[in-house]
């Protein structure tokens, strides 16, 4: 049992090294992918996993009394299909982070180049998850999360990126933030 544990590596509670290095400067701005949305159309935020597997809300959902979706921030087109059962957008941004769009049905080709505010597509009244009409935006930074050897997407907070929400930040269990 003791080679299996020495092996697999102890148990500890901080066996997840999350190495962000996501920065954004003030050159890095987002836009809602809404037009004239604003943070109390926030209808669901952002739920950060323990763990890459584990549950949580890897995005934010905004409400909207419209259909048209537009991109946030320039990049390149490269998805465009059904995840489970929702249409699905993606586009790779010039700072290495993803975004995605559901559910939104949309003309445009994978490899297209879009820019800030150029529309994307129109949300499926077919498939919504909330509610009422809204969009699910998520944003992730590829391989930015590592568990021993293996890596994996570290999701971000839309809402941050929009000047909407501040970066979490977490004490240790037995201490007190500094005056």
């Amino acid at each position: 049992m003791v080679v299996i544990l020495l092996a697999l590596g102890l148990p500890s509670n901080h066996n997840a090294h999350i190495p962000i290095s996501v920065t954004v400067s003030s050159s890095d701005t987002w836009q809602p992918p809404l037009p004239d949305a604003t943070e109390t159309d926030v209808e669901r935020p952002f739920v950060a996993p323990d763990r890459p597997w584990s549950a949580a809300h890897r995005g934010v959902d905004l409400r909207t009394g419209s259909t048209e979706v537009v991109a946030p921030a320039p990049g390149e087109v490269t998805f465009i299909g059904t995840v489970v059962d929702r249409p699905v957008v993606t586009i790779r941004h010039s700072d290495g982070l993803f975004s995605s769009f559901e559910p939104v049905t949309s003309d445009l080709q994978v490899g297209q180049i879009v820019s800030q505010g150029d529309p994307i597509g129109d949300i499926s009244a077919d498939n919504n998850h909330c509610g009422s009409a809204c969009l699910h935006w998520g944003v992730r930074k590829p391989d930015a999360w590592q568990i021993g050897s293996t890596v994996r997407d570290l999701y971000l907070d839309p809402a941050f990126l929009l000047g909407w929400t501040e970066p979490s930040v977490l004490w240790p269990l037995h201490s007190e933030p500094a005056p």
